[in-house]
């Protein structure tokens, strides 16, 4: 295997770790205490930075909990201070909350996103969407493949969006491209020989993330190599029940010579929060 998208699985199983051991009793927690909570375990870790690529939010983490009719999570951009974790919005047994963490690898530095939806009440239609929701998203990864354009990925995603109901949530364009109308996620630099990060500080590191990604929006027509990784996510609203949170996740797709590898890695997640009714497929 090659040793970049080697170390984007590692690096993306050390971010779920990271989550899984920072939501171990979480009963009533605060956005601001698990975020702390968060970067203390990344500063920690030996493999990975410090903090991550993806700032503002402080570290490159974000959490946001939030109760009906979970205005919240419709955020347009992380990087608007509105959305800082604070003291007030905590989890309890009737929040929905998003979560999501952008380490980057020491030896390599590839990124490893994370992001995912946490709620463990008992709303059966909260519970349903986020199923939903989960696999929807996660069928759009399946659906990658050598040789396709982003743009064709995004056709597949839209039209799978509209047959299920649902929308992405809006967000503010920050790119020059300002035709898009649909972004599932990026490019992970440095995932292929041929465009590795040679940068050495950590913010040089970060800007080139930042500006030499390539988005997987409907106007890019790139063309998926055979060895290449890139991250699938949206934040999805349920068109016929605006009751609904935005569900949001974030999976990653590795193509290492052809053969592919969707990284989920949500498994212990939900099984730490106690969300038994999640269904998913393992790396």
């Amino acid at each position: 295997m090659s040793e970049l998208i080697d170390a984007v699985i590692k690096t993306r199983k050390i971010s779920a770790e990271i989550a899984v051991k920072s939501l171990i009793g979480i009963n009533s927690i605060s956005e601001f205490k698990l975020h702390k909570l968060i970067i203390a375990k990344m500063s920690n870790c030996p493999d990975i930075f410090p903090e991550g690529w993806y700032a503002p939010p402080e570290g490159g983490v974000s959490v946001l909990f939030d109760k009906t009719p979970f205005k919240r999570l419709l955020y347009g951009s992380l990087r608007d201070p509105e959305y800082a974790p604070d003291t007030e919005h905590k989890f309890t047994i009737e929040s929905v909350g998003n979560i999501y963490l952008s380490p980057v690898n020491k030896k390599t530095k590839t990124l490893a996103d994370i992001g995912f939806t946490v709620y463990r009440g008992e709303n059966e239609k909260i519970k349903q969407h986020l199923k939903k929701s989960y696999d929807i998203v996660r069928k759009i990864a399946e659906h990658a493949q050598i040789g396709m354009k982003f743009s064709e990925l995004c056709k597949f995603a839209s039209e799978l969006f509209i047959n299920n109901n649902l929308k992405p949530t809006k967000r503010i364009i920050i790119s020059s491209d300002q035709k898009q109308n649909l972004n599932l996620g990026h490019s992970i630099p440095g995932s292929s020989e041929n465009n590795l990060i040679t940068e050495n500080s950590f913010q040089e590191i970060k800007e080139h993330i930042r500006t030499k990604r390539v988005s997987v929006v409907d106007t890019e027509d790139f063309i998926i190599p055979s060895t290449y990784a890139f991250t699938v996510e949206s934040r999805l609203e349920d068109l016929n029940n605006p009751q609904m949170p935005s569900a949001s996740w974030h999976f990653v797709v590795c193509f290492n010579e052809g053969e592919k590898t969707i990284l989920d890695n949500f498994g212990e997640i939900f099984k730490t929060v106690g969300m038994n009714y999640m269904n998913t497929k393992q790396l």
